[in-house]
């Protein structure tokens, strides 16, 4: 994708925020995604993000995106299977997974396939925008990514509109046999609003073909047409990249 990258520390980046009071419920459910599924951004000639290991984090300025009845610019990205919505730290890298909502979980999280992953194995990291022409998405793409010390790969993706609704999506491709530890879910930067479509073995499972939707309850969701996809435009400045080491006993 060629984005540029400071390395420096991000701060989140919160462009508008609603009122106090206007908490939202957040709820995951099937629906369908801009695609119509799970869609490569290698076939586009996205690159993959360099660095990307065990224990990553790699934050990104945005376009601006609704999630959770806020508006942000930003998102870290982790190597272990979720997007922290408004950038991240080193102290958002984790491994262990947590049903959502949940105190001790990353805050403010997109988790499409949380789990421990180490893409030293095998597998890339892509993101980049993606348009039918009339809305655009920010896609990111975790494609055949392993489990830490497992030959089993995964393949998944967060959509986000950037098109001033809310519009989020998860998709799935190949996938191995599920980890042990697997949490698909979300939750709001307060950590006590989210939803879990799927905690170490309870609830559906997910499959390639799969398509998940999050959505904020109190607001105005627009769900555009499935149609064919072009590449738009990247637009994103990786801002920084942290690792940490992972200790196993």
């Amino acid at each position: 994708m060629n984005a540029s990258r400071i390395l420096a520390p991000v701060a989140s980046v919160l462009l508008s925020a609603s009122p106090a009071l206007a908490i939202p419920s957040i709820s995951i459910a099937p629906g369908d995604s801009p695609a119509g599924g799970y869609l490569p951004l290698s076939i586009f000639g996205i690159a993959p993000v360099a660095g990307m290991g065990d224990e990553t984090i790699v934050n990104f300025t945005t376009s601006s995106f609704v999630f959770g009845g806020e508006t942000w610019g930003s998102v870290g990205i982790s190597s272990n299977g979720y997007l922290k919505v408004g950038g991240a730290t080193g102290a958002d890298s984790a491994s262990i997974n947590t049903a959502l909502p949940g105190a001790s979980a990353p805050r403010n999280i997109l988790a499409p396939f949380w789990t421990d992953l180490d893409f030293s194995l095998g597998g890339a990291f892509r993101i980049g925008t993606l348009t039918d022409g009339v809305d655009t998405w920010l896609v990111s793409d975790w494609d055949g990514v392993h489990g830490f010390g497992s030959p089993e790969a995964y393949s998944f993706q967060v959509w986000i509109g950037i098109n001033g609704v809310e519009d989020i999506t998860f998709t799935y491709g190949p996938l191995g046999a599920l980890p042990a530890n697997l949490t698909i879910g979300a939750q709001d930067a307060s950590g006590t609003v989210g939803d879990t479509w799927y905690y170490n073995g309870i609830g559906t499972a997910p499959f390639n073909g799969m398509q998940l939707r999050v959505s904020s309850l109190d607001l105005p969701v627009d769900v555009p047409e499935p149609a064919a996809l072009a590449l738009f435009g990247l637009g994103l400045a990786g801002l920084a990249l942290t690792r940490r080491r992972k200790i196993k006993g």
